[in-house]
């Protein structure tokens, strides 16, 4: 078989499948008097790379080219008895749909018709909503670490967060999808690269994405896609890479930032610090041109960047005074009490003078306490600040080769390749910092991609793949064994691993890193798409679909040194009411209040997904476009390698027999050769997810269009990667408990001296069955849950204004249904409350001898409470990413566009939104607060304003080459003239931005409902303080506003805060370029960028949300403070 031969072979075995970044052009072709003009022949060229497309108008006059690379093109059409009619300075952007009619004089093909015009701004073909991000934005706005998915942005109906704006790696960072588009989730838009998506398992963040000089451009693709888009509950990110032309070409680069230039920090300077010293270095190069001597078969483009950074940071953080060390309290307002002076009303005697006797101090409290770094200012909040740094190194290459087989066949391959190294700041400087080690990315992605014109049909198939992997660990010398901090020798043959263990504490500041510190996952994802289109009459047909193929190697063990928590609880005066207490005291007893040591396996997951689609691009008449499209997507139920997936069967009967009680139901079932006749995959086939898209664009006058769609979107599913025991490694994992009591809090059980008195749970390796972890907690997955989708939909009109100019404004909306949430399902019935302090009361356990001794309800005696659960048997029942919620958004989005011409170009966007849910995100690692449900029982009390509600963002950024110079509209003459005054560019984005909501929380949970959270109480005062935004970062909250709620009861107050937002933004990028031109070709480029270019003090939302808290309502953070970067980049 030929090499040609072959890859038309491949083309066409991936007919079925696709999802593509090509544009389209369509249009009519018609005499001086508007009749269609049949059997046009016309040919569009790209004038880069010389390559040319050629097809003919049908019986209607109708032609359409499809699947063509974005780029510059040239269109020619002849037919006898008209003059040749030619048209050139055409651009057709990633996605487009362009719609241009070809109006012909009759006369001779010797002569002809020059046409020089744009390619409309009207949108008269698509109802989708978005914008194109080109290579002049690309290429000169000022971006902080240069990472082009900060200019999703621009687009109206997007909303970022401060960890997106200040992202500065988009390859493989889990906050480079941390975006909300319309309504939609964050971690749920689909980002591509030359039609390859670039999602990997698990957070569905992208393996690769490539360097500013690297994209050609991208489109941001927000409302009622056409039908073959799909797995996206948010936008569609879609990149071109770019690619070689007929002429040699490329840049050299350097960008450079220094401490020294840049700006110190509102809480720097408040605090007496300096800024540290600061370090960023990125250079790089591109080269492209053609391969073959004809320079018109074959092109190259081969990009390399690396960047070295060493970041001083800075963070405050609230520790224990010296006195607190040694046992003194009494310069803190609440009072000690001690918990073995508690009477049988539940109440406890303070210490003499709020001092702890050094007799009571438990060796191993003391010891962790000792790890707390000495304060670096006075008081008890916020008294240590540091500015330890990291160092990053981070290189990127990657590599595209386009070849034209002939005019009918071209493919075009890339790799690429980012990998990274992060030493992480250490900011306790021993071995309990919260930051001990380092970590960093390695990723891959390469793409394949095909295009065939065969018979009046283009066909297109595209391959492409995704590595990432993102290893962290400690450094050598930071894994102490437990018994080298106290605690007994037991432990270190439990621990998975030696690392200092998550220490929390109430109020204070972490010891020891998060408790998943240890990460070693690998994800890939395989994709096959392709799709085959053609014109009949005026319909424009495209059928395909889309195969992926996700797998994850996941190893992220949780608390393999154990974790331990420590609150107020055993040193406030009434067991189970606030008021005194304090958390380091509690810790110096030895009392923690929760903890557990686990275990976990390193899981082998995957998951399939399939899709088909048509779409009926319909052509009505020369005003009205129909875009009929109807897609179906199939999430295939993740496996396990070795059948180590599991859920929870609410109805299973479980064999466990106790005197008077039962039957049971409820238990973990094991998938595949585990357990006779069950399936593999962890949950049902979900074959009914049929995603139909109806959109219109109608034509009202020359320059007003009205477009509207309405369609259904599947979304992807998340927390299959990072951490999986969700979805797999139920009892081959093992979790042991720290029980702190088993008299609701009155009495301590044991101390972390002891903390497993009863043993270990080892891992069962599914052995137990349906008895599986019976006497412990369960989270894990139900095998009813379904697809998370969406409906979208908009109405639109555009207005095409002089001097390339548009006027869009947009109504969009979307309601989410079956989105992913964690709940609990063992909660106590809400009548049971009533029962107040009885339902602690310590009884006989009918489950003493029947479940194991070491879980927390296999003891002699219970509380009445536990007997009262749905499944008594369990200590919790909490079903993990779950499809229980559900969201609302709708918006005004308006932009004001100019595209470049004389120099100049612009775009303003503004959205007015309200987004309403009643569960915000299971990724909670993206800066938002994401509170849980308060009350299992009745989730629908949590609707609220969601965390990602934004009611008001204003974008602006503008591109503008000042008019001096040669080739400019002033001083012309060249010279020195033209060195001094021509060349100049400024650029720029304003951001202005509402704030965010906020929660409140409890500092003590004391409803006693058994797995149900606590808010506080409203009392109708208003919650916001009076001031500006600096007059109350110690006081954003009126504390009058709350009050506890009384013990057995949930609070009153909502999920977020309607009336009392965080800080808003205002933040303004500018840069200034001088480019000095050496020739045609070559010019040297000098850049001067400016972040935050007049140091606005954008403040974080409060740390402090929990009531009650000393810290309540303070702010102790803000966003950057300004930045200047340089850089020089010479163009050949």
């Amino acid at each position: 078989m030929s090499l040609k031969l072959g890859f038309c072979v491949f083309a066409l075995s991936l007919a079925a499948y696709s999802q593509t970044q090509q544009a389209s052009l369509r249009g009519l072709v018609q005499d001086s008097s508007g009749a269609s003009v049949p059997n046009a022949t016309l040919r569009l060229t790209n004038v880069d790379q010389n390559r040319s497309w050629e097809t003919k108008a049908n019986e209607s006059g109708a032609y359409v080219f499809l699947q063509i690379p974005p780029g510059n093109y040239s269109l020619s059409v002849e037919v006898p008895g008209f003059k040749k009619y030619n048209r050139s300075g055409l651009t057709l952007e990633v996605a487009m749909v362009a719609e241009i009619n070809v109006p012909l004089e009759v006369g001779q093909l010797t002569e002809s018709i020059q046409v020089t015009g744009e390619t409309p701004l009207l949108e008269t073909a698509s109802s989708t909503l978005g914008e194109v991000v080109n290579s002049i934005t690309t290429e000169n706005l000022p971006l902080n670490g240069r990472n082009v998915l900060q200019l999703v942005a621009l687009t109206p109906g997007i909303n970022v967060n401060s960890i997106y704006r200040n992202q500065t790696s988009g390859s493989g960072s889990i906050g480079s999808n941390g975006f909300s588009a319309n309504g939609g989730r964050n971690v749920s838009s689909s980002i591509l690269v030359d039609g390859s998506p670039q999602e990997v398992m698990g957070f569905n963040q992208p393996a690769y994405v490539p360097s500013p000089d690297a994209v050609q451009e991208f489109k941001v693709q927000t409302n009622n896609l056409s039908a073959e888009y799909g797995r996206s509950g948010g936008a569609v990110i879609n990149m071109v890479h770019r690619s070689g032309t007929s002429k040699f070409s490329g840049v050299l680069y350097e960008f450079l930032r220094n401490d020294k230039f840049d700006a110190n920090g509102f809480f720097n300077n408040l605090n007496g610090r300096s800024k540290g010293a600061f370090r960023f270095n990125q250079f790089g190069a591109t080269l492209g041109g053609p391969l073959s001597k004809s320079r018109q078969r074959s092109f190259f483009f081969v990009n390399y960047e690396g960047v070295r950074t060493v970041n001083p940071g800075s963070a405050t953080f609230s520790v224990p005074t010296e006195q607190m060390r040694n046992g003194d309290f009494s310069q803190i307002s609440g009072i000690i009490y001690d918990p073995a002076t508690i009477d049988a009303a539940g109440q406890r005697q303070p210490f003499a003078g709020n001092i702890i006797p050094a007799s009571r101090h438990n060796a191993v409290g003391k010891k962790l306490i000792s790890y707390y770094p000495t304060p670096t200012r006075s008081g008890v909040i916020n008294n240590y600040f540091t500015q330890r740094g990291n160092r990053n190194e981070r290189n990127v290459i990657s590599t595209r080769i386009d070849h034209r087989f002939s005019d009918n066949h071209n493919i075009f391959g890339r790799f690429s390749r980012d990998y990274a190294t992060n030493t992480q700041a250490d900011q306790y400087g021993n071995i309990a910092s919260p930051n001990p080690g380092w970590d960093g990315v390695n990723n891959n992605s390469a793409t394949i991609d095909d295009t065939l014109i065969w018979k009046g049909w283009v066909i297109h198939g595209n391959a492409g793949y995704a590595y990432h992997t993102n290893p962290r660990e400690p450094l050598p010398g930071r894994t102490p064994k437990p018994s080298e901090l106290g605690f007994p020798a037991y432990v270190d043959a439990v621990a998975q691993f030696y690392l200092f263990p998550t220490i929390s504490a109430a109020g204070y500041s972490q010891l020891g890193p998060e408790g998943s510190y240890i990460i070693g996952n690998k994800f890939e994802t395989h994709t096959w798409t392709g799709d085959a289109s053609r014109l009949f009459g005026s319909h424009t047909i495209k059928f395909g679909g889309t195969h992926r193929l996700n797998r994850v190697s996941n190893f992220r063990p949780n608390n393999p040194s154990g974790t331990y928590t420590f609150n107020d609880g055993f040193t406030r005066r009434v067991f189970n009411q606030t008021g005194g207490g304090d958390a380091i005291a509690s810790m110096l007893l030895g009392l923690a209040s929760s903890g557990q040591i686990q275990t976990e396996p390193s899981l082998a997951l995957q998951v399939k997904y399939t899709a088909l689609y048509i779409q009926d691009d319909w052509r009505v008449n020369d005003r009205l476009t129909l875009n009929l499209g109807l897609r179906w997507d199939v999430d295939h139920p993740q496996t396990e390698r070795f059948d180590r997936a599991s859920w929870f069967d609410l109805d299973a009967k479980i064999p466990l027999t106790v005197p008077g009680m039962g039957p049971f139901y409820g238990g973990i079932v094991f998938a595949g050769s585990r357990t006779p006749g069950a399936p593999r995959g962890v949950k049902d086939f979900d074959l009914n997810n049929f995603a139909p898209r109806i959109g219109l664009a109608y034509k009202i006058t020359r320059n007003l269009v009205f477009r509207s769609g309405v369609g259904f979107f599947y979304a992807p599913t998340t927390g299959i990667g990072p951490n999986a025991t969700n979805a797999g490694g139920i009892s081959f994992n093992s979790s042991t408990p720290y029980t702190s009591s088993i008299d609701g809090g009155r009495t301590p059980y044991t101390t972390i001296s002891n903390p497993f008195p009863d043993g270990f749970i080892p891992p069962k390796n599914g052995a137990d069955g349906l008895l599986t972890f019976v006497g412990q907690g369960i989270t894990g997955n139900f095998r009813y849950d379904r697809i998370p989708y969406s409906v979208q939909w908009n109405g639109n009109l555009q207005y095409q204004l002089p001097d390339n100019m548009l006027l869009d404004v947009a109504y969009a909306g979307n309601t989410g249904v079956k989105l992913q949430a964690n709940a609990g399902f063992n909660q106590l019935a809400d009548q049971y409350l009533a029962l107040g302090n009885d339902l602690n009361r310590v009884v006989a356990n009918p489950f003493f001898g029947i479940l194991p001794a070491a879980s927390s309800i296999g003891r002699a005696t219970t509380t009445y409470g536990q007997l009262l659960l749905p499944r008594p048997w369990l200590t919790g029942l909490t079903q993990s990413f779950g499809t229980l919620a559900h969201s609302s958004y709708h918006a005004l989005q308006t932009k004001f566009r100019k595209r470049y011409a004389g120099g100049l170009q612009f775009l303003a966007a503004y959205t007015w939104s309200k987004m309403i849910d009643d569960f915000s995100s299971v990724a909670g690692f993206l800066g938002e607060q994401n509170p849980g449900y308060t009350n299992n029982n009745r989730r629908d009390l949590d609707k609220s304003i969601s965390a990602l509600h934004l009611p008001h963002n204003l974008t602006f950024n503008y591109q503008w080459e000042l008019p001096f110079g040669k080739g400019r509209r002033w001083m012309t003459r060249g010279g020195f003239t033209d060195y001094v005054f021509g060349g100049w560019i400024v650029n720029g984005v304003t951001s202005l931005q509402s704030g965010t909501p906020i929660s409140i929380g409890s500092r003590n949970n004391t409803t006693g409902s058994f797995g149900g959270g606590q808010r506080p109480n409203s009392t109708g005062v208003a919650s916001k303080t009076e001031g500006g935004t600096r007059d109350r970062i110690y006081g954003w909250f009126n504390k009058a506003a709350f009050a506890d709620a009384a013990p057995f009861q949930f609070g009153n107050v909502g999920r977020f805060l309607p009336d009392n937002l965080g800080p808003g933004l205002q933040n303004w990028d500018l840069s200034i370029l001088k480019d000095f031109r050496f020739s045609e070709r070559m010019r040297l480029q000098f850049r001067s960028e400016f972040f935050n270019a007049f140091n606005n003090v954008n403040f974080s939302n409060p740390s402090g949300t929990t009531f009650g808290q000393p810290n309540f309502g303070q702010i102790t953070g803000a966003e950057r403070a300004r930045i200047i970067q340089f850089g020089l980049k010479l163009y050949y």
